[in-house]
């Protein structure tokens, strides 16, 4: 079996959307705190929903740099027939 090689470009890049995807989430924990005015021990008690929001927004940025990726690989394929 073929030995998969990421690089180290690539891994920088994913850990930075990860990196993202984790501020955003638990800057929305912060926000729904100060909204709905709860104790501020909702930082650490609700750390379970902040890494399942953590993770559904970096499915969806994954999803979506996937599309954007087959889009613009299928533009260039009609681009390269012309």
């Amino acid at each position: 079996m073929k030995d998969l090689i990421i690089s180290v470009k690539r891994q920088k890049t994913e850990l930075k959307w990860l990196a993202g995807c984790f501020c955003m989430a638990f800057l929305l924990n912060i926000l729904s705190i100060i909204i709905y005015k709860t104790s501020w021990s909702e930082i650490y008690s609700q750390f379970l929903w902040i890494f399942i929001i953590f993770s559904i927004l970096y499915a969806a940025t994954c999803a979506l740099r996937i599309i954007c990726y087959v889009i613009r690989r299928w533009f260039r394929n009609v681009q390269a027939k012309r």
